[in-house]
């Protein structure tokens, strides 16, 4: 028996559709067994995958990771072993930037399995009751706190991850996609930023600080509290029945009108460790799990958020979702991808603590910053 080891991330999203792709691989190819462990979101973030890649085949990885990866070989670069004809058509399938942001300085080291971004999800039993339009710009959600009736609120999860992936989505908005470069984020866009989110959190659900977007999705789905939140990772999950009391309704985010950035690319890329001992099944379960029809079918039935856009095209899986996945295409499709480089995702981690504090702190915007930036250059020796 050949059995491959995978780590996938813990929630219903990120490994019950692996396992059960799994099954169905297994019953075409018996002789291979895969097992599947699972890793905190915030692992799945911020773990370096050094420490994965002797105990497992098969990893799920976020794409900023692959700079890293590359400096340290620690992914098997996928355009050695994919034949041209499939990767173009991964490539036609994925979901908005999915498939490129997997490369890295001329190699491929994962394919989209999920894809997410920043989305905004709304209780629309509520907004129906209480006669509210959704914003559609920055300065509408600015508005739209003044119509929230007493006893409801607007949450937004600003915990130290969450909250880097809101900075950073509105300096992408605010400043373009090459609003970072050489090391340096733009500070006068980022200070207006963080202005900005300050002044969002007088209006904000007083939690939110605290919160990532499990719990805001917790909270919605099963109180009836939160009527709104404008920036979060989606999960179609939540407006599938049964999932949590309430149907949750996902659509695009408050965009600024001035740019045609979303917010920021998120999703899982599924990668096979550059120390595999079985790269061949390895491999043949990798384009399995992104093959269209899988994806459309088996992967999203069993609580997937699919990487491949036959699947978010579907009317079949529209109406399993309420609409998730048509409703938020446009954010998928215009999402802004971070950088890539050796050193980014230990900036990342300690960024989003230093503007956590900062905000929590009262710190001025500009000089948060420069403390920012400062870190940042930090990190040049990793390349």
């Amino acid at each position: 028996m050949i059995i491959l080891k995978g780590i996938a991330w813990d929630h219903p999203r990120g490994y019950q559709p692996l396992r059960a792709i799994s099954e169905e691989f297994s019953k075409e190819y018996p002789e291979v067994s895969i097992i599947w462990d699972v890793r905190s979101l915030k692992e799945f973030g911020d773990m370096p995958i050094e420490e994965l890649i002797n105990r497992y085949d098969l990893i799920t990885i976020d794409h900023p990771y692959m700079g890293q990866a590359e400096k340290n070989k620690l992914l098997l670069p996928l355009e050695v072993h994919i034949s041209d004809e499939n990767l173009k058509e991964f490539a036609r399938q994925a979901v908005g930037p999915s498939f490129r942001s997997y490369h890295y300085n001329g190699h491929l080291y994962a394919l989209p399995i999920d894809a997410a971004s920043l989305v905004s999800v709304s209780r629309s039993d509520l907004l129906s009751k209480f006669n509210l339009s959704l914003p559609g710009s920055r300065m509408e959600l600015k508005d739209f706190y003044r119509n929230i009736p007493n006893g409801f609120s607007v949450a937004w999860p600003l915990c130290a991850t969450d909250l880097w992936c809101s900075f950073l989505s509105l300096c992408a908005q605010d400043g373009g996609r090459n609003f970072i470069e050489e090391y340096k984020i733009d500070v006068s866009v980022g200070s207006k930023v963080l202005d900005e989110l300050k002044f969002h959190l007088d209006f904000l659900h007083p939690e939110s600080i605290n919160w990532n977007p499990i719990q805001v999705l917790d909270k919605m789905g099963d109180e009836e509290e939160i009527i709104y939140s404008p920036y979060l990772f989606g999960y179609s999950n939540y407006s599938r029945m049964g999932f949590s009391k309430s149907i949750l309704s996902f659509t695009n985010s408050p965009l600024n009108p001035k740019n045609d950035v979303s917010t920021i690319l998120g999703g899982v890329g599924l990668a096979i460790s550059s120390n595999c001992k079985n790269i061949p099944f390895a491999l043949k379960y990798l384009e399995y799990t992104v093959n269209g029809n899988n994806q459309e079918g088996i992967y999203t039935q069993n609580g997937g958020q699919p990487g491949n856009l036959k699947a978010w095209e579907s009317k079949k899986n529209n109406k399993l979702c309420h609409d998730f996945f048509c409703n938020t295409l446009n954010t998928l499709t215009h999402a802004y991808v971070r950088p890539q480089h050796p050193g980014w995702n230990d900036f990342q981690e300690k960024g989003a603590e230093l503007l956590h504090n900062g905000i929590l702190h009262h710190i001025p915007s500009e000089k948060i910053m420069n403390d920012l930036n400062l870190l940042y250059q930090s990190v040049k020796n990793y390349e």
